[in-house]
């Protein structure tokens, strides 16, 4: 490296432990005063970079004072890296049980039926059935909704009203004995999980299902509820 007038060299030695503990020294100084350090230095490796101006100098002095700043932290986190990377390649591959499959499969089957089956409505269609305005449909199935009196099923991000619980007699606004089967269920079951007791057989109901009877056996349809509560605290 060739000598000059004014040479201001930098050095950086690294020193890390297995804990990455230690910070790489920064030593700016001239050649003789850089090279007198590194003797001393426990240091196996150096680098040195010679300049012609101060200017320089101080530039990648800073440069390379915020490298030494945080060259430990990116090398353990490079570490960490590696170290999940064995974890991962050391474990098994997380294959679903039969029984899984074939539990998701009926529940996808499941929800196709009710989607498919007409029962349930977007918000504009409610608003539109009940003539509440277009202009923000879901407003007021939504206060329905949160007052405890209907429920819904979300589906893509949109959500869908039963159509079975909405009372033509009353510019279908929801019937009056929905509020009460929904408190029975409040906290055990999701929408999802409401449309499938609303559409399933009851034995309770002589293998009639729920929603078909909640226009003229609302009664009926809550002692039902209240029934399959009891089952499951109690089973």
């Amino acid at each position: 490296m060739a000598t000059k007038a004014k040479k201001v060299a930098l050095a950086t030695a690294r020193e890390f432990s297995i804990r990455g503990a230690a910070v790489p020294k920064v030593v700016v100084g001239s050649g003789k005063e850089v090279s007198a350090f590194l003797s001393r230095a426990p240091a196996r490796r150096a680098l040195a970079i010679a300049f012609d101006n101060d200017q320089e100098q101080m530039a990648a002095e800073e440069v390379y004072r915020r490298i030494g700043e945080f060259l430990p932290q990116i090398i353990r986190n490079q570490r960490e890296v590696k170290l999940q990377e064995v974890i991962k390649a050391l474990l098994p591959e997380m294959t679903p049980s039969h029984e899984a499959l074939q539990q998701a499969r009926m529940l996808v089957d499941a929800k196709v039926q009710i989607l498919e089956s007409g029962d349930y409505v977007r918000t504009a269609e409610v608003a539109k059935l009940a003539g509440y305005s277009e202009h923000n449909p879901s407003a007021q199935p939504s206060k329905w909704k949160r007052e405890g009196t209907i429920f819904s099923i979300e589906h893509n991000g949109v959500d869908y009203f039963p159509l079975f619980a909405l009372s033509p007699e009353k510019n279908y606004r929801p019937y009056d004995g929905l509020s009460q089967i929904l408190e029975v269920f409040h906290g055990t079951k999701s929408g999802w999980g409401l449309a499938f007791w609303f559409a399933g057989l009851n034995s309770f109901l002589d293998d009639e299902r729920p929603q078909d009877l909640l226009a003229s056996a609302p009664g009926r349809v809550l002692a039902a509820a209240k029934d399959e509560m009891e089952g499951l605290q109690h089973g």
